[in-house]
């Protein structure tokens, strides 16, 4: 079976006419797809009359649900080597198995490899692996265990990289949001995922029934009573339409106010932005959107109007000089230079350099 790290795809393509893998190893840092995925395998594969009474929600004789701190590899073993008495499958679960990954090459989780040798053909098996630990795929006894699991891997997800996600994840909670919504969310949330989806739970419970296919960005700021707060992707707009008043404005703001918007989150985000820039500036056909989204790897027109105005307001050869100062205010921000600077001094100055 093949390793991902793609687990936006797995958690879609589960489904009950698709046949499941007999063992899931989910890990990685972002937690959130873990739980998704391990919740999505019982309620697809378990049916309805196995609900019961325990954490998860679902009970019964085919479903176990244990604890890598708390039980051995015999007592999972053993859970995994019964067949289901009414059910298709039988679901076993296992959390915290980063309690079973021990150093050395054969921590108890290698016991695993049994389930290959001898395989339960009505068994899935989840093994929830969370706190950044990961299966080192290196190991004989990871590769013989890929032979008949699925390895899901998922990476921590990059705040610039967070559109992609949040549309599938609204339409979970039967949300429809438009591009303007979807940046407002991600500005909102930033990478907190678990969070993310409570909040658009919310969203969903609280807006009207015909307004849910067509959420704007006002409609989430009135329904949620998030205030408008300036983010790095309002200065990085103002900068790429070459706003100057503006600029400044959310310079200042951000500046005073370190604690939400420290300097070291600002750089990273105008930095991605200014690198993507100069990449786009070498794209086949620059005046055209479809042939810089291609060069970006960006997937709607939404999200490439800021390239398309920086290329408008900006030469490739200032693009390089901003790329080289943003490393110095990186490195100012660090102490470098003898000079510790806050977002307060760092950020007006920045903001001059680009617009000069």
């Amino acid at each position: 079976m093949p390793y991902s790290d793609q687990p936006q795809t797995v958690l879609s393509r589960l489904s009950p006419d698709q046949k499941p893998s007999p063992i899931y190893i989910l890990m990685g840092e972002e937690e959130y797809f873990i739980d998704k995925i391990e919740k999505k395998i019982v309620s697809t594969y378990l049916p309805e009359a196995e609900e019961g009474e325990d954490e998860s929600g679902w009970g019964g004789f085919d479903y176990s649900l244990l604890y890598g701190s708390s039980c051995g590899m015999d007592e999972l073993l053993a859970h995994c080597r019964r067949y289901p008495m009414g059910s298709q499958y039988r679901v076993v679960v296992l959390r915290e198995a980063q309690a079973l990954l021990t150093a050395g090459s054969q921590p108890p989780l290698s016991a695993l490899v049994s389930l290959v040798t001898h395989p339960n053909p009505h068994l899935i098996l989840v093994v929830s692996i969370k706190g950044g630990k990961r299966l080192n795929r290196g190991h004989a006894w990871v590769k013989q265990l890929e032979k008949s699991a699925l390895l899901v891997e998922s990476p921590r997800i990059k705040d610039y990289r967070l559109e992609p996600y949040i549309a599938p994840m609204a339409e979970t909670h039967g949300l429809r949001l438009n591009p303007a919504a979807i940046q407002m969310v991600a500005n909102r949330m930033g990478a907190d995922l678990q969070r993310m989806d409570s909040e658009l739970e919310k969203l969903a419970t609280a807006l009207p029934l015909e307004a849910r296919s067509a959420v704007t960005a006002e409609m989430v700021q009135a329904y949620t009573g998030w205030s408008k707060e300036y983010t790095v992707f309002d200065l990085r707009k103002a900068l790429a339409y070459r706003q100057v008043g503006e600029s400044m404005r959310i310079a200042q703001a951000l500046g005073n106010d370190e604690k939400r918007a420290p300097i070291q989150m600002i750089l990273p985000q105008l930095f991605n932005y200014f690198a993507n820039l100069l990449i786009a500036f070498y794209a086949p056909n620059r005046q055209d959107e479809g042939s810089v989204m291609r060069a970006l790897g960006l997937s709607s027109k939404f999200f490439v109007k800021e390239y398309m105005a920086g290329l408008r307001n900006y030469s490739a050869v200032k693009v390089v000089d901003i790329i080289k100062y943003l490393r110095r205010c990186d490195a100012r921000s660090k102490g470098m230079y003898g000079d510790e600077g806050s977002s307060e001094e760092i950020l007006p100055d920045l903001v001059l350099f680009i617009l000069n």
